[in-house]
């Protein structure tokens, strides 16, 4: 009996598993067409063409020239015998066709290399490698620069070409030699013959000399060393003729003592002591020594054939007097820089030339070179200054500015009285006797600023004209300037001249000052006053010609009769030549060389007006006038000044504005 649905059941799993067999060989099918359809080929050429190929990263098919791969990134190797390996990225796209070409690189070569002679020097591309034999590894495929060389033998320079691969090539070499034979003989025969330093053989011998030159020395005691330089060309033989040696100089050590002194050898300078001499043997040589300050050493010597001989002689001073003194006394005495004691001294020194050098605390060295005289005493008198002393030596007595005014230095160090007795006539409530005393040294011009001097500054200015008559002509004083443009000029000139400026200003307008600086300013009432008035004896002068009223001679541009018909009071019988101002320097300059202090025109001061301070007891030191006030003080007469008032050096005007008889000069402190 069979069980009910066995057979039923058998049927169906056979059907299963056909009908499962059927759809995966289509299902593969349909992968392999949709592959088919999808891929693209892809050729990749090689070199070299044997290289094996490997892609991985997704299915490829690889058929008779090139492959099928679908597009997308895989990795590539390429390996070759011989080469470096190649690993990269391939890159496939939608193109229908695509070609990737390889490159492989190839390893390096290997170079044997034998040369004859052993030990010659190889260089590869310029770099040495070592000495033969030798093997170099690791050559780049290609070509190369090989140069091998050896001493006395000719070089070896070639290209060679290195196939790579990992493979060793084999080169060898066999030198040539680059000499020739030369044959010497002497007499006296058995000396060394020495080629560039090396012994080679005795005389007479054949030794062989390179194409190109060496130096051949043949040498034997008691003889001159015979000394050439020679070449023989390759595989040539020569002789030289025989060489007939000469006697060998003498060797004369000639020493001095003192040292330094000039040798002469048969009339002929040789040197100074020490020196080593090279003379002829078997000869009388006349040797003489000089030296300054010493008797001349004479000695006459002969030399056998290579004697070595030493001479020295002591050298008999001729000896001068020095009879040294200073003032002060009991300086320090330095003779070359040694200390020989205090002054006064006498010296007994050779007759050379000496550096004698006088030093005392507080004053300026002095040094001064002198050559004693033998048999006949020499006096040296120093005056030392003090170091103050010396500071204003190296300052100039007359300065000029870059506008051309001349300055006169003056360090005054003295106290005087400024303003007027009250019985001296003509005197004004302010001139109020005071004293002042003045120590700093200042620079003042020697003439008033001129026209073509402020033009520099201004280029426009006009100083105009007084009753038609000019005063504009360029060494007239320049006129018709406030006190603010003179200062202004002065700080100009300080810029020019590249000093630190006095003045202070803002804009054009002048806010202060600096007392220390050395630029250029307008004097202090006290520096003109004392400038005009004081002469050498400390006599106050009253007025510019002196104290004698009216002049008697043209002594300065005033009011005078010539001027009649512009000022309202004049001298009447004075005439000094001119209606309005002079050119500047015109009339004599006062008794210290400053023109047209009490004339000419009237002069803009630095300090503001005051009465003041002059009531003051005590006595002012270097003032330099209130700190501020409403005008600036104006001193000196001018061609407009008639009256004995005006005329009068202690007159004090002042005022702010400018007028056609109003000028300046320039002023700046020393230090």
């Amino acid at each position: 009996l069979t069980p009910v649905g066995t057979a039923a059941d058998s049927k169906r799993k056979k059907v299963s598993f056909v009908s499962l067999l059927i759809a995966m060989i289509l299902l593969m099918g349909v992968a392999i067409l949709w592959f088919l359809l999808t891929a693209r080929a892809v050729t990749i050429n090689t070199n070299p063409e044997e290289a094996v190929i490997n892609i991985s990263g997704g299915p490829v098919f690889s058929l008779s020239d090139h492959y099928l791969l679908r597009p997308g990134h895989y990795q590539l190797t390429a390996t070759a015998k011989g080469y470096l390996g190649h690993q990269n990225k391939l890159e496939v796209t939608d193109a229908d066709r695509q070609i990737h070409s390889i490159d492989l690189i190839k390893k390096p070569g290997h170079l044997d290399i034998a040369v004859t002679p052993v030990a010659a020097e190889v260089v590869i591309d310029g770099e040495i490698v070592g000495k033969s034999p030798l093997t170099v590894s690791n050559l780049t495929p290609g070509k190369h620069r090989l140069q091998v060389t050896a001493p006395r033998y000719l070089p070896v320079d070639q290209t060679i070409d290195i196939e790579g691969l990992d493979h060793t090539q084999q080169i060898t070499f066999e030198l040539n030699p680059g000499w020739g034979y030369m044959s010497f003989s002497s007499q006296p025969s058995g000396a060394a013959i020495f080629i560039d330093g090396n012994k080679q053989a005795d005389t007479p011998a054949t030794v062989p000399l390179m194409a190109s030159g060496e130096t051949v020395e043949i040498t034997l005691s008691g003889y001159k060393t015979w000394r050439k330089s020679l070449g023989v060309p390759i595989g040539e033989q020569q002789h030289w003729p025989n060489i007939e040696l000469l006697p060998a100089d003498g060797q004369l050590h000639v020493s001095s003592s003192p040292l330094g002194a000039s040798i002469t050898v048969d009339g002929e300078y040789a040197g100074t002591t020490p020196a080593f001499l090279m003379l002829a043997p078997r000869h009388d040589h006349q040797v003489n020594l000089f030296l300054n300050g010493y008797a001349q050493a004479r000695t006459q010597i002969a030399l056998k054939p290579g004697q070595l001989r030493d001479l020295n002689i002591a050298l008999k001073p001729k000896l001068g007097t020095l009879k040294i003194t200073s003032h002060p006394e009991q300086a320090n005495l330095y003779v070359d820089g040694l200390l020989r004691g205090l002054t006064p001294q006498s010296l007994k020194l050779p007759a050379r030339p000496w550096r004698i050098e006088i030093r005392k605390e507080g004053y300026t060295s002095v040094v001064r070179n002198i050559t004693p005289k033998a048999k006949f005493p020499q006096a040296m008198h120093f005056a030392l200054k003090t170091e103050e002393e010396t500071h204003w030596a190296k300052i100039p007595s007359i300065t000029r500015s870059t506008t051309g005014q001349r300055l006169k230095l003056f360090r005054p160090d003295t106290t005087f009285t400024m303003g007027s007795s009250r019985r001296e006539q003509g005197r004004r409530a302010n001139e109020i006797l005071h004293d002042v005393k003045l120590t700093r040294p200042f620079y003042l011009s020697i003439t008033e600023v001129t026209n073509k001097q402020f033009r520099d500054f201004r280029s426009q200015h006009s100083s105009s004209h007084a009753h038609r008559k000019t005063l504009d002509t360029p060494d007239q004083p320049a006129v018709n300037i406030s006190w603010r443009e003179a200062a202004l000029f002065c700080n100009w000139l300080s810029s020019e001249g590249q000093l630190e400026p006095f003045y202070i200003e803002d804009k054009g307008v002048i806010t202060g000052i600096n007392p220390q600086a050395l630029g250029y300013r307008l004097p202090t009432e006290a520096e003109w006053a004392w400038a005009a008035r004081q002469n050498a004896s400390g006599k106050i002068f009253k007025f510019p010609w002196g104290d004698e009223f009216p002049p008697t001679r043209k002594v300065a541009n005033l009011g005078d009769r010539s001027a009649k018909q512009i000022v309202p009071r004049t001298l009447e019988e004075y005439d000094d030549g001119y209606a309005v101002s002079a050119p500047v320097g015109s009339f004599a300059a006062n008794d210290k060389g400053l023109h047209d202090m009490g004339g000419n025109v009237s002069e803009w001061v630095h300090d503001f007006y005051s009465i003041s301070s002059s009531f003051s007891k005590t006595t002012q030191s270097d003032p330099i006038g209130p700190d501020k006030g409403e005008f600036k003080i104006i001193r000196g007469a001018s061609w407009r000044h008639g009256s004995i008032s005006e005329m009068r050096l202690a007159f004090r005007n002042y005022g702010y504005e400018a007028r056609d008889d109003i000028g300046f000069r320039v002023a700046r402190y020393a230090n």
